[in-house]
């Protein structure tokens, strides 16, 4: 029927029904010999490209002649034109808006995958907002990277003329040739409260790495078992990306038993900062987890071209925009209250420029410039508390080096982190005399000088730690190394002066025989000048030494010689009694009157015969 043709003709995209022209135009097409006049707008697409305005091309085609007319197709026939014309709908796109929405066919208000049309250039992809599935996650990450205004420009190579790959780049092509991919190392360092709702679960993440299909790609960690608040992954990830533009990084939070996801984040490669930082988690509705976040090292790794090979981000970009791009440069030892201090730079800035951008703004630097220099030092971490640390290594920065170049030839999965510092000629003089004086010192004495002494009753909260020290160490230099490794004890935060504390020397003698029983030990206190190694030294037996407070000495003391002061006048009563035979009672009719207790009495003899022995 006359409908079921008018129908099958709306359904087209290709412009088979040239009835819906705007007010003021004229329908008149060509008749060529032998064909209809519908068969004028079916030429190829393959021809070469032609004004936006003849009938043949693809303005024309979904019926979008001019600059103003926007057109609305179907997922499927947008994902068609993607496939089967994917360089002349980026073309068409350069000047004419285009808009795409989910097919009819999708009853469950579930939503395309938008990022096929970003990548071609569709402006407006429409989608149900009803369903919080990963397209509708990934179009909110697509807008959070600019504030949420609604608007982000499109790559360069999408409409800039002067890009290198300007109309002959195909995002679904899966062999770029001499083209070098970026190369970006993340690590997955750990995780806080990655599961709000099950605290005994086993977390583990999955990344995805959603771009282009050359540069799609899929990573998971192992899980950690029943820990959800604070699990440890350290796993690293390598992965290369051509087109940077449009690469959107997903972490998902997904329980290893029930394989359900439990948190996740989508986040532009572009908006991801170089170093450690802390990544706050969504719900699978996108709202934010104000406790939950990963922790995470990610760095971008300069393109290594060979041969004939060009950077692909050289190839996708323009030199205008890249050098537009800033970076930040952190400087040490600058004069001035803070440590360090900030600077952007561009990616062709060398260290002669910083330097000098660097003088022009500090106080205090107005000598020559030839007296100033930047250095490069590599501070190498030992992993293990045994082990020995390492000097740093420093190297100063040529004036033609490139800041950017060197700030990612640094690689801390090799075990060091790296600074720039700002240096004067004079400084670097007088460093290299005390190195060589202090490598002299060293040469003169040997590991052989120092020794190791343990000290007992530190605090409440570290009965015992192990010191190194050398070998002419006072007792007051040892108590000054046991104070500052326990400085953060709340007895020690009371009493932090060294000189209100001794140390107690304790030693027990092996017996002479093996039969008899163990000897009771022998205390000293050592003074605060006395050599404690040689204290040490002097040990026959078992021994060790204890930190005290002198009031404790004190009190201590005076307890002990009310104890004496008691036993020997005891001991007069007792010498007295023996000298009148004849008034043996007397005593014991004194011992009766007397109120103590016989636990008391008993104690008074125990105290007695201590002192006897």
């Amino acid at each position: 029927s006359s409908r079921g043709k008018e129908r099958k003709s709306r359904k087209s995209i290709f412009g088979n029904n040239p009835g819906r022209l705007s007010p003021g135009e004229s329908a008149t097409l060509a008749k060529a010999s032998g064909k209809g006049p519908f068969d004028v707008m079916r030429q190829t697409w393959e021809d070469p490209c032609i004004p936006y305005n003849s009938p043949a091309s693809l303005s024309a085609i979904i019926r979008t002649p001019k600059c103003y007319h926007i057109s609305s197709l179907n997922e499927n026939a947008a994902k068609r034109l993607c496939r089967r014309y994917s360089q002349k709908l980026i073309q068409h796109t350069t000047c004419q808006l285009l808009r795409t929405y989910p097919a009819a066919t999708r009853i469950d208000s579930s939503n395309p995958h938008p990022l096929i049309f970003w990548l071609h250039g569709v402006q407006l992809v429409a989608l149900n907002y009803q369903t919080d599935d990963l397209p509708l996650q990934l179009n909110a990450a697509m807008f959070e990277a600019n504030g949420g205004c609604g608007y982000v420009l499109k790559p360069p190579v999408l409409w800039d003329k002067n890009c290198s790959m300007y109309q002959q780049f195909c995002p679904l092509e899966r062999d770029l040739d001499n083209k070098e991919p970026a190369i970006y190392s993340l690590t997955i360092v750990s995780g806080q409260n990655v599961c709000p709702s099950n605290s005994m679960g086993s977390p583990c993440i999955e990344i995805d790495v959603l771009g282009m299909p050359l540069d799609s790609c899929h990573f998971r960690t192992k899980p950690i078992h029943r820990n959800t608040l604070n699990p440890m992954w350290n796993e690293q990830f390598l992965f290369r990306v051509h087109f940077e533009d449009l690469v959107f990084l997903r972490f998902a939070v997904v329980e290893n038993n029930s394989s359900a996801v439990t948190a996740q984040r989508i986040i532009p490669l572009k908006a991801l900062k170089r170093g450690y930082r802390h990544v706050q988690l969504h719900n699978l509705h996108n709202e934010a987890l104000e406790i939950s976040s990963l922790f995470i090292n990610s760095r971008r790794m300069e393109e290594s071209p060979s041969g004939n090979t060009l950077p692909a981000s050289m190839l996708f970009g323009t030199g205008e925009r890249k050098a537009a791009v800033t970076y930040k440069v952190t400087i040490h030892g600058i004069p001035g209250p803070e440590p360090f201090t900030v600077f952007n730079v561009s990616g062709g800035t060398t260290a002669a420029q910083l330097l000098h951008q660097l003088l022009a703004t500090t106080k205090g630097t107005e000598s020559c410039a030839a007296d100033y220099f930047l250095m490069e030092e590599k501070s190498f971490i030992s992993k293990e508390k045994s082990e020995c640390r390492k000097p740093p290594f420093q190297r100063v920065i040529g004036p033609d080096e490139g800041l950017v170049q060197l700030l990612n030839s640094w690689f801390p999965e090799e075990g060091y982190v790296g600074r720039i510092i700002f240096k004067t000629r004079e400084e670097n003089l007088n460093e290299r005399n005390s190195f060589q004086e202090a490598k002299e010192d060293a040469a003169i004495s040997s590991e052989d000088d120092s020794f190791f002494v343990q000290v007992h009753d530190v605090s409440p909260e570290q009965p015992r730690t192990v010191i190194k020290a050398p070998r002419f160490s006072t007792a007051q230099d040892v108590i000054q190394q046991t104070l500052c490794k326990a400085k953060y004890s709340y007895s020690i935060l009371s009493n932090p002066n060294p000189s209100d504390y001794v140390l107690l020397e304790e030693v027990t003698k092996e017996p002479a025989n093996k039969k008899s029983s163990t000897s009771k030990p022998s205390q000293r206190i050592l003074s605060d000048q006395e050599c404690v190694f040689q204290a040490q030294s002097k040990w026959k037996g078992a021994g060790k030494f204890i930190l005290k407070l002198k009031e404790q000495v004190q009190a201590a003391r005076d307890d002990k010689r009310k104890g004496i002061s008691f036993t020997s006048e005891l001991k007069k009563l007792t010498k007295s009694s023996k000298q009148y035979r004849g008034f043996i009672s007397p005593p014991l009719q004194v011992l009766p009157d007397n109120p103590q207790s016989k636990d008391e009495r008993s104690a008074c003899g125990l105290t007695f015969g201590d002192v006897m022995e």
